[in-house]
């Protein structure tokens, strides 16, 4: 298993101390920032980010599907079969938890025999986190939608 030898630094975007560096798109909708920690707050299947963070570098909306990973020992498995994870905005509705994401860092579910049920996604604090998006194709109605198909898919006359 691939470990980083040390904490993963800013990108070089990051000028100012108060800046939000992370986590910053490496491909489209695939986004990595360091490993801020655990936290109880978050539900079992919950990965949460700094929302200040998450609203500045990111195209994720709360509750959007993600996968994540660790850099180096991502299983290569379809997006349909991997594990999927909603996205949660850290503020101060969840304290214990935005105190470990200052910056933007990834915060996972602090779960007990979580080490059994995910032996992948153990990582150590500082450790780069992918996290993984799909892009949104379609409008939340797609009212056109009907429109395409009707037009596309006749009938056959028999």
């Amino acid at each position: 298993m691939f470990r980083a030898a040390r904490p993963m630094r800013p990108p070089p975007k990051a000028a100012v101390p108060d800046d939000l560096p992370f986590p910053f798109e490496t491909i489209r909708h695939w986004y990595v920032a360091p490993f801020g920690g655990r936290s109880e707050e978050l539900g079992a299947n919950e990965v949460g980010v700094n929302g200040l963070a998450l609203e500045k570098n990111t195209d994720l909306r709360p509750e959007d599907p993600v996968t994540v990973g660790l850099v180096g020992s991502d299983p290569h498995r379809p997006w349909f079969l991997e594990e999927r994870f909603a996205v949660v905005p850290l503020d101060v509705r969840k304290p214990e938890a935005a105190e470990l994401s200052p910056r933007g860092e990834v915060v996972l579910p602090e779960q007990p025999f979580d080490y059994v049920r995910r032996p992948h996604l153990q990582p150590d604090v500082g450790d780069p986190v992918v996290l993984k998006g799909t892009a949104r194709r379609l409008d939340e109605n797609p009212d056109w939608l009907k429109d395409i198909l009707g037009k596309s898919v006749r009938r056959p006359d028999f």
